[in-house]
């Protein structure tokens, strides 16, 4: 076959040493003829090549590079209300994590972003969590405070 080009489907391979003999005149009108249609088939492969490829990087070009790409800027942010919002220990700790995940994204190891992208989230969520903890649980406290010492009178 010639270079460059896939094998066709079973059926449709033909090469010039498979052909027969040109011993009568019909013969040589269809070797023509399967010439010509190979000359066809071959346009036709590139040209759906040439289209595949044409979607193929539209396609690429119409989404996202990657998850973390969208996402670690707005990582960062919250990791950053995490330490004003939330309990601020926590916080420190998504936010590093997050610079770390966007750091491996823009050096092109996508898998060791994603992993700290995850545990920032993971830091993030526990650091909001802790603070609205502290939020409800602390009334709470003081409320029994108050009942076990009326108790104790």
């Amino acid at each position: 076959m010639v270079a460059g080009h896939p094998t066709p489907p079973l059926g449709l391979a033909w090469s010039p040493e498979s052909a027969p003999s040109p011993s009568k005149p019909n013969q040589t009108w269809g070797r023509s003829r399967n010439s010509q249609f190979l000359k066809t088939y071959s346009q036709v492969m590139e040209d759906e090549e040439k289209a595949v490829e044409s979607l193929v990087s539209n396609t690429e070009a119409a989404r996202s590079p990657s998850p973390i790409r969208c996402c670690s800027l707005r990582l960062r942010y919250l990791a950053a209300t995490s330490i004003i919002c939330g309990c601020s220990c926590l916080g420190v700790v998504a936010l590093v994590f997050a610079i770390k995940a966007e750091e491996r994204h823009k050096a092109g190891r996508l898998e060791e972003a994603v992993h700290w992208g995850a545990r920032a989230r993971r830091f993030i969520l526990a650091s909001f969590a802790v603070w609205l903890a502290v939020l409800v649980l602390g009334p709470l406290l003081l409320w029994l405070l108050s009942y076990a010492i009326a108790q104790a009178e």
